[in-house]
């Protein structure tokens, strides 16, 4: 390959790696949400409350807590087309959730799995009840519901209703709050939002776990605290996500402020702190919230409102990336295979470029005509630089050649490569998609081995190596056409640069989901008949 074009494609993947901790520090001017939405509002978007779902209670004697367990725990598991919540008496928390339309080798993908009930969504704290999120809830049960009641006679009544869908990713939760009391009271609370999200395996070193709260109609993003991090301001929601997956909770007052800490196991829980009440002997407050929990969907996340979509970034060229998936999202629709889909957006991405490659190798046929007159020029005026530099633009100038013409247009690539590297990397669909004998196109496609290898194991990457094979054919036929136009020391380094970068790209790529290398060989194969058709037109010329 030409010198100028693997740097050049080197300078985008290097980029493009980058750009995954730079983003991290960039916010997205998003328009406040309404937070005086009314839950009537909710339910007629969510069309709640849903007919009565199958509902199973399973009581379970637990082990008691070395802080002791004061009674035995009673599970109660709801059942809906999107997905299994298992909820616990113990706070009348969230203790389990498991979504049915994603399955992790044949079983329910689980969103979050709790065994402290400090830890779960929808626990309460208060300065006012120490221990409230270990306490024993009472449940009642009705048509689409759940409530879930704690009383402490003569002083308060704490209630937490939720609402269920048959076939929405969302849940309503109604908080409220009685004085019981002959006195007024103050009170305040903090309740857990998402929290111990599901990890994704880390991905070319990325750690896909992150809190986002949209506060002030700016993005807040957290992806680790040694500390608790606290802020406070126009709360629209907050939310936690993984590589495919997010939980996010919607107010419909607005809070104190928002907390964001890292738990015992390193994982990211996110709480709002309500304001502080004043209750009178017999008043009642009351708060509502949504939550929804299911795939990192733009379209999804949409529908719902609220501008919950904005916790889907897939960075700096988030627009572009919209568009490469909406046209790799209409190819599936004709193929009904994402493998298929990925080979022919490939495609279409040459066909658009390909005038400016057939640009790039002109430029370079031109340099090579002029390299032998650069080359006098360079031995006439060798102590003369500032003659030199003036002859030479002369050159280019007679001869129309521009010096950057090789390398700029394979740079206007690099917002192409980096927006598909972001979109396909956080494409949930091709989770558990295959293509040939790839099983699933959101990791390495892993052929079997008979034997184990040192440093490979029982298993062999295919694609990544088809693709350092495409990139050595590939460089040969580019040094066809570039060689004239090279001298003896560039002609030199691009020879090492034909060993050394097919083995980087390799070792970059190893180990990338095979979707990405899909792409990735496709464009090299493309590239690889462009060059030779572009070097057998100039050949006849």
């Amino acid at each position: 390959m030409e010198k100028r074009l693997i740097i050049a494609i080197a300078m985008s993947l290097l980029i493009m790696l980058g750009f995954q901790y730079i983003n991290a520090s960039k916010r997205r001017r998003i328009q406040p949400a309404s937070v005086s939405t009314p839950v009537a509002a909710v339910q007629e978007r969510a069309d709640m409350p849903l007919p009565r779902e199958e509902v199973q209670v399973r009581e379970k004697e637990q082990p008691a807590e070395k802080e002791g367990m004061a009674f035995p725990e009673t599970e109660t598991v709801i059942r809906t087309e999107k997905y299994e919540l298992v909820f616990s008496d113990k706070g009348g928390s969230l203790k389990r959730l498991s979504l049915k339309e994603y399955q992790e080798e044949g079983k329910d993908e689980i969103l979050l799995d709790t065994a402290d009930p400090a830890q779960r969504p929808f626990a309460m704290r208060s300065p006012f009840l120490p221990g409230l999120e270990k306490e024993k809830f009472v449940l009642t049960e009705g048509e689409g519901f759940l409530e879930y009641s704690f009383t402490k006679p003569g002083w308060i009544e704490i209630r937490k209703r939720y609402d269920f869908h048959k076939s929405l990713n969302q849940i309503g939760l109604g908080v409220s709050i009685k004085n019981l009391s002959p006195n007024n009271i103050n009170f305040s609370y903090r309740l857990i939002g998402p929290s111990s999200l599901k990890k994704s395996e880390h991905m070319a070193g990325r750690r896909f776990l992150q809190a986002d709260t949209m506060i002030d109609g700016k993005i807040w993003k957290v992806k680790s605290v040694k500390r608790a991090q606290e802020k406070s301001g126009q709360i629209a929601w907050v939310g936690l996500k993984n590589r495919y997956f997010t939980l996010v909770l919607k107010p419909f007052s607005v809070p104190r402020s928002v907390t964001v800490e890292s738990t015992p196991g390193k994982d990211l829980m996110v709480a709002l702190n309500s304001k502080q009440y004043e209750l009178a002997p017999g008043r009642q407050i009351e708060e509502q919230y949504l939550f929804y929990a299911g795939p990192l969907s733009e379209q999804k996340l949409e529908a719902i409102g609220y501008d919950m979509q904005g916790i889907v970034d897939y960075g700096f060229f988030g627009g572009i990336s919209k568009i490469l998936l909406s046209v790799l999202r209409f190819f599936h629709k004709g193929t009904h295979n994402w493998g298929l889909a990925i080979i022919l957006l490939t495609i279409m991405i040459n066909i658009v470029l390909f005038p400016l490659t057939v640009k790039s190798f002109s430029s370079m046929h031109k340099m090579k005509t002029v390299q032998p007159h650069m080359q006098k020029l360079k031995e006439l005026h060798k102590d003369n630089p500032q003659k030199l530099n003036k002859e030479m633009m002369e050159l280019y100038k007679k001869y129309n050649v521009n010096p950057l013409g090789g390398c700029l247009p394979m740079i206007l690539q690099m917002p192409i490569f980096i927006s598909l590297y972001q979109g396909l990397m956080r494409s949930i669909e091709l989770k558990g998609s295959n293509f040939l004998w790839i099983k699933d196109l959101s990791r390495p496609d892993a052929v079997p081995l008979p034997f184990s290898l040192p440093f490979i194991g029982s298993s062999v990457n295919i694609l990544p190596l088809l693709m350092v094979g495409m990139m050595v054919l590939q460089q040969k036929i580019s040094q066809g056409i570039s060689a004239g136009a090279m001298t003896n020391e560039q002609a030199s380094q691009q020879k090492m640069m034909m060993t050394l970068f097919p083995l980087f790209f390799g070792f970059l790529f190893y180990k990338m989901p095979s979707g990405l290398v899909l792409y990735w060989l496709t464009n090299t194969i493309l590239m690889t008949a462009e060059q030779g058709f572009i070097s057998k037109r100039m050949s006849e010329s």
